[in-house]
């Protein structure tokens, strides 16, 4: 280790014997809660700015736990000595001490907080901190060699004890570290700081873009998640795996592939077709009907507000007009699961313990068009019909493996495991899973969202039965819990770049100019101008990572982490010097919520290569064994997006392996690359044609810009 990393260690042992002392909050006023509680029982937002305490998250309730030094190996030659802090926010109260109308609240529960500081010489008087509303690791903490040697920053973590955190526990963590760090450095300077969060991250990062001001200068929604698109796209997804049989999905995939020869509609049915389109309609991207796997399922992801605040949807479905299940379509009919199995046998562990029941196997209902997925487990009553208890209570959590329940370890109440009895009849259906699947037509919000347009007749009418009016849309209650109270208004107080991928099947790529629409209907356009971007990005997945993915979905999308990074540099140079960062990508979203960029790099701007690849001028090319096929790559780097340094290929062969990359001598603006293959076998050989850019044409690890295209040659 050297002298400058034993300097460094020296000072930081200095300061942390001096503890957390200065970072005295008892005469700052407390940050106001706005409002008071709201529908669903969730607490009001807090107000945060850079003054203000939170009366829960202070210096007075943070806990630090340990202090460690570390070293990050960045190369053979190089290291980078860091401070490790490991520190925690207590319960504050319990449950039964949260004010009336108030029935969640992140105070109840442990927080962690993790801070890392590089030395000296690497600090630029900045933090940066990602955010995730989950106990995920690589969710709630940033690659260090971009904070420490490309950014210049410490880095701060939470890992929540609740996914009802919000941005409360992020921001005090974030204020407590400038103040450590002004000890830590010796420096009152002052720390910008730059929040981001990927997918529910995007969530409390929004929230905090819209409640706090000088806490970060800037926010980063990554792949973001707008009010009611977290709940209701899963539906959408089941009721597309619930009307398209798995054969026919396969198809769709295969058609939605670059140089497919048939549509995607061909061979559907008129229900398929319609199940379809209506996806299609609520904005999933076409293109990612190629590699999403669809599972009925998932639609129970979320549910819970419905079932606990829209009891009588269940009944509503199945009985009265106007939906669905009171005149059921084959598809519809053909998944129903309900019936009574009676217990044969319950297999009880060493300490007497049910761990399963086997039924007798007549008794099991047959399984439906979507197997047993989404299917519940109710006790009944001796005299039968009647659940043995209410609600939830009557519930047997766990998995049916042909005649036998295997019961959850941990999840069933004990008082139901002491009443399970042979000759007890369980009833087993998914009659709520199946009425789920349909939700979003019944339950339009009023915020203008494009893609609930198809369920409105062309005077703004909606098509179908609707429920009753909550004083806030059900499907809205999951983000507003996630965001800390806040519901999304448009109403920036910091500067925000809206990161959104193009390939991404669980954000739908249109809510990004929802967003913007929002953020413009608030404010107005000149105020968006100077407060909010979209970087939009093609073949990038949900999330924004450093390394590509594994195996064949590695040839079919791009990391996007490199430009998520390229975007903070710029948001900081935006805050901290006045540099405006590159205008919005262009982009035009049509009549289906499909989300399409300008062809040209000039023309799309943006912040990635634009990548085009042909074979023998076209996308899709019929050959016979051995024949040539010539490939031509284009790429193409916005104005001021920096030079293209590298490119690579995968021919489609049985190992998904790119061949060693070309890397450029130089950095060049456009680069077009020609070669001649051969194919000895014949098949569908689909290839890839990968380039790599950077801003200021460095081997920066830390911030590549990629893009890719594909062809398909089919050799005959």
């Amino acid at each position: 280790m050297t002298t400058r990393h034993w300097l460094f260690i020296f000072r930081t042992l200095g300061g942390l014997a001096a503890g957390l002392g200065g970072l005295d909050a008892a005469s700052a006023a407390s940050c106001p809660f706005v409002g008071g509680p709201q529908f669903g029982g969730i607490e009001p937002p807090l107000a945060i700015d850079a003054d203000c305490t939170d009366p829960d998250y202070n210096d007075r309730t943070l806990v630090i736990d340990s202090t460690e030094q570390k070293v990050l190996k960045i190369t053979q030659d190089k290291s980078i000595a860091y401070t490790e802090v490991r520190a925690h926010f207590p319960a504050t109260r319990r449950a039964d001490e949260l004010p009336a109308g108030i029935t969640e609240s992140p105070t109840t529960v442990r927080h962690q907080v993790i801070w890392r500081f590089p030395e000296k010489a690497y600090f630029r008087n900045r933090l940066v901190q990602q955010t995730y509303p989950l106990d995920f690791d690589m969710l709630n903490t940033v690659d260090e060699r971009f904070a420490f040697e490309t950014f210049g920053a410490f880095t701060v973590g939470v890992k929540p004890g609740s996914p009802i955190t919000g941005y409360r526990v992020a921001a005090a963590a974030a204020k407590l570290a400038k103040a450590h760090a002004a000890k830590l450095y010796g420096s009152t300077a002052r720390v910008h700081g730059y929040l981001y969060g990927q997918s529910g991250g995007s969530v409390q990062t929004l929230g905090a873009a819209e409640m706090t001001t000088g806490v970060w200068d800037g926010t980063v929604p990554v792949v973001i998640a707008t009010d009611g698109l977290n709940i209701h796209s899963f539906m959408w997804a089941a009721h597309y795996a619930l009307a398209v049989p798995e054969a026919k999905r396969r198809a769709i995939a295969g058609a939605a592939a670059p140089g497919a020869a048939v549509a995607i509609e061909a061979g559907l049915t008129a229900d398929e077709r319609a199940a379809l389109d209506e996806l299609l309609n609520a904005g999933f991207p076409r293109n990612v009907l190629e590699t999403m796997e669809f599972d009925f399922a998932s639609v129970l992801l979320g549910a819970g507000s419905i079932e606990t605040l829209d009891p009588a949807y269940e009944h509503d479905f199945w009985s009265r007009p106007g939906y669905e299940g009171a005149d059921p379509p084959a598809y519809l009919k053909a998944a129903l699961v309900d019936g009574e199995a009676t217990i044969a046998s319950v297999t009880r562990n060493a300490q007497g313990t049910p761990v399963a029941l086997a039924f007798d196997p007549q008794t099991v209902p047959p399984a439906g068009s979507v197997g047993m997925a989404a299917t519940r487990y109710a006790l009944l009553g001796a005299e039968g019909g009647k659940p043995s208890g209410e609600g939830a209570a009557a519930l047997l959590s766990g998995k049916l493996d042909g005649a036998v329940l295997k019961l959850a370890e941990g999840k069933n109440p004990p008082a139901l495991l002491a009443a399970l009895a042979a000759g007890q009849k369980v009833r087993i259906d998914n009659r709520l899973a199946l009425a789920l699947a349909f939700y979003p037509r019944h339950a339009i919000p009023a915020n203008g969202n494009p893609a609930y347009d198809q369920y409105r007749r062309s005077d703004g009418s909606p098509r179908f039965a609707q429920r009753p009016a909550t004083p806030v849309p059900i499907a809205f209650l999951n983000n507003i819990r996630a965001a800390g109270g806040v519901r999304q208004t448009g109403r920036l107080k910091v500067k925000t770049i809206v990161f959104e991928n193009l390939s991404d099947g669980n954000s739908y790529p249109y809510v990004a100019g929802f967003y913007e629409a929002l953020v413009r209907q608030a404010m107005g356009a000149a105020a968006a101008a100077r407060m909010f971007r979209i970087s939009y990005q093609e073949n990038g997945i949900h999330g924004a990572f450093l390394s590509p993915l594994p195996g064949k979905a590695g040839t079919m999308t791009v990391p996007t982490g490199g430009i998520l990074h390229q975007v903070l540099l710029d948001l900081a140079a935006w805050a901290e010097e006045g540099t405006a960062p590159r205008p919005s990508t262009r982009y035009a979203i049509d009549a289906r919520n499909q989300v399409s960029l300008a062809p040209s790099a000039k023309a799309r701007g943006g912040n990635q290569p634009v990548v085009r690849l042909s074979a023998n001028r076209a996308s899709r090319v019929e050959v016979g064994v051995g024949q040539p096929v010539v490939l031509v790559g284009r790429i193409e780097v916005p104005p001021g997006a920096g030079g293209i340094v590298a490119h690579d290929w995968y021919l489609g062969g049985a190992d998904p392996v790119f061949e060693p990359a070309t890397r450029l001598a130089r950095p060049r603006k456009r680069l077009t690359v020609v070669r001649s293959v051969r194919f000895p076998r014949p098949g569908e050989y689909m290839i890839t044609f990968r380039g790599m850019a950077q801003r200021h044409g460095e081997s920066d690890t830390t911030t590549p810009l990629y893009n890719m295209d594909r062809v398909r040659v089919v050799v005959r």
